[in-house]
C-alpha cells in the first residue's frame, strides 16, 4: 500500500539561486560567534585597534614630526646608521599584538569544531544528502574560519594603519601605502592554510580534542625544533618548519622589509611561502579525499 501525506503541497515560490556554500558558511560563522572565548578574542582584538587608532591620532596631532625624531634617536643608538627607520616595519611589530597570540586560540576554540562536530552528528549525511558537494562544504567551512581570522587579525592592523596615513603628514603614505596589500597577501594565505589543515586534522583525528592537541603541538613542538636544528647546524632553511616563523618571513617579505634589518634570523622567504603553499594544497587533498570517500560519516 502506498504512503500519501494528504497534508503535503508542493512548494511553488520563489527559489534562491545563491550557491549551496552560502548559507553552510553562515551558518558556521553564527556558530562560531556563539562561542564566548571567540568573541571575547575577536573583540579584544578590534578594541585593542581603536585604541591604537586614538593613540597615533593623538601623537599625529600633538607631534607631528615624532617619526624623524624616533629615528634620529635609534640612529644614534643603532650600531647599524640608518637601518632603523619607522616605516612598513613598525607594522612588523603589531604582528606580535594581533596576529601571533590570536592564531593558536582561535584555531583550537574554533577551527576544530568544524568538522569534528558534524562527524560526532553525522552531519554530513545531511549536508550530503542535499544539492551540496564536498568541494562546496570545504569553501564554505574555510570561507567561515579564515573570515573569523581574518577578522581578529588582518582586521585590526588595516583600522591601525589607516587612522597612521590619515592623520599623518601626505609623505608618510608614499613610505607606507604598500602595507595593505602587504599584510592581506600574507594573512590570507596563512588563514586559508591554517583552516585547511586543522580541518584536515579533524578528519583524521575524527575528534576536536585530537586536533587541537594535534594543532598545539603543531604550533609549539615544531616551531622548537626549528629552533634547535638552526642552533645546531647555522642553515636557517630548518627554520621554515616553524609556522609561526614561516608566518614572520612572509610579512616581512610582503611587507618589502629586508630580512638583514631583523634582529633575528629567519626562513628564506620563497621557502616559506612554498611550505606554506603547500600545507594548505596537502591539508586540502587530505579534507577532499576523506569526504569523498564518505568514511567520516559513523
Amino acid at each position: 500500500m502506498a504512503f500519501r501525506a494528504t497534508a503535503y503541497s508542493k512548494y511553488e515560490g520563489p527559489r534562491l539561486r545563491r550557491p549551496a556554500w552560502v548559507p553552510l558558511m553562515s551558518a558556521t560563522l553564527r556558530r562560531g560567534w556563539r562561542s564566548v572565548w571567540v568573541k571575547r578574542i575577536t573583540v579584544l582584538s578590534v578594541m585593542t585597534a581603536f585604541g591604537m587608532m586614538v593613540f597615533f591620532y593623538i601623537l599625529n596631532k600633538m607631534i607631528p614630526e615624532w617619526r624623524g625624531m624616533t629615528e634620529r634617536v635609534g640612529e644614534a643608538i643603532s650600531e647599524d646608521g640608518g637601518a632603523f627607520r619607522v616605516d612598513a616595519r613598525l607594522y612588523l611589530g603589531f604582528l606580535y599584538v594581533f596576529v601571533f597570540p590570536v592564531l593558536m586560540p582561535l584555531s583550537v576554540l574554533f577551527g576544530s569544531e568544524l568538522v569534528a562536530s558534524d562527524l560526532k552528528t553525522n552531519a554530513l549525511e545531511s549536508y550530503f544528502s542535499r544539492p551540496i558537494t564536498p568541494l562546496g562544504y570545504i569553501f564554505g567551512r574555510t570561507a567561515a574560519y579564515a573570515g573569523f581570522l581574518l577578522a581578529a587579525t588582518l582586521l585590526p592592523l588595516l583600522l591601525v594603519w589607516f587612522s597612521d596615513v590619515s592623520t599623518a603628514p601626505s609623505s608618510h603614505l608614499d613610505v607606507v601605502g604598500h602595507v595593505p596589500f602587504g599584510l592581506a597577501r600574507a594573512l590570507i594565505l596563512v588563514a586559508l592554510s591554517l583552516s585547511l589543515l586543522v580541518q584536515a586534522a579533524a578528519t583524521v583525528t575524527r575528534s576536536a580534542a585530537g586536533a587541537n592537541i594535534f594543532l598545539v603541538v603543531f604550533f609549539i613542538f615544531f616551531g622548537v625544533l626549528g629552533q634547535s636544528l638552526y642552533h645546531s647546524t647555522q642553515n636557517a632553511n630548518f627554520l621554515a618548519i616553524s609556522f609561526l616563523g614561516n608566518v614572520d618571513a612572509i610579512c616581512t617579505a610582503s611587507l618589502g622589509v629586508p630580512q638583514t634589518v631583523r634582529g633575528d634570523q629567519m626562513a628564506p622567504a620563497g621557502l616559506a611561502f612554498a611550505v606554506m603553499i603547500g600545507i594548505g594544497v596537502i591539508s586540502f587533498l587530505i579534507l577532499w579525499r576523506q569526504l569523498r570517500r564518505r568514511v567520516l560519516v559513523g
